[in-house]
């Protein structure tokens, strides 16, 4: 009998394979049409005890932007990654009641023998591997309509101008924080490929706030890096 794990990678398999261009690959959905980027939707599977969290997000792993992070900071990170639950009101095909919370059970039956008479809310946030192909595909749609709605991939430089993503959350409890954290640095590198160099200058000092504390370790290293950077840019039209 096969866990849930393999009925769930099977599902997707099964379903990326409805979309042109897209796979399903170590637990991810990918789209690789794009020489410069790879389009990403991430389930956020974590199986345990034949249990997983659905927590979809879409993400865009842009080869320059990444390249750049990975050699002044000895780790990826993605260029963009926008979570479902930070914009539930711009869903329109993931069902309603599963937009902050989904849990995909390999038993349903037996976690609602075990929840009792005050299970019902936590119950309606849950759904059997056996229900969960139409809440994939609904997640799939949304997905790909996001990643088409929040970046421009006309071409990699109109990708890179107009990034990062705009768009509103849910409520004031989940600020816009596209230039907050890892996300911060990674606006800095974007400008930086275009030869905008100022900008991490300014996003590093006190004169620019943020919400949340900035990486300054990260964008220590930016900076460190800013001289090279520019010279490679002024030589070659490419910082790197």
């Amino acid at each position: 009998m096969p866990t849930l794990k393999e009925s769930v990678y099977e599902l997707c398999g099964e379903l990326a394979s409805e979309f042109q261009d897209w796979s399903f690959v170590a637990g991810l959905f990918k789209n690789k049409a794009l020489k410069h980027s790879t389009r990403v939707i991430d389930p956020g599977f974590s199986f345990a005890r034949d249990s997983t969290p659905l927590q979809p997000a879409i993400r865009i792993d842009h080869k320059g932007s990444m390249s750049l992070f990975k050699k002044l900071n000895g780790y990826e990170f993605p260029t963009s990654i926008v979570t479902f639950q930070r914009i539930p009101q711009l869903l329109t095909h993931f069902p309603e009641k599963l937009r902050l919370v989904c849990t995909i059970l390999g038993d349903k039956a037996t976690h609602i023998s075990s929840l009792g008479p005050s299970g019902g809310q936590a119950l309606e946030q849950m759904i059997d591997v056996t229900e969960a192909r139409p809440v994939l595909r609904a997640m799939l749609l949304d997905g790909i309509d996001l990643i088409g709605r929040f970046y421009d991939f006309s071409s990699e430089d109109s990708f890179l101008r107009n990034f990062p993503p705009k768009y509103t959350t849910r409520s004031d409890k989940s600020p816009y924080d596209e230039f907050e954290g890892h996300k911060g640095v990674m606006v800095c590198i974007v400008h930086a490929l275009l030869g905008d160099f100022d900008f991490t200058e300014n996003y590093a000092s006190d004169r620019y706030p943020t919400i949340f504390p900035k990486r300054t370790r990260e964008l220590a290293a930016l900076v460190a890096a800013l001289p090279e950077l520019r010279d490679s840019y002024a030589r070659t039209g490419v910082a790197r």
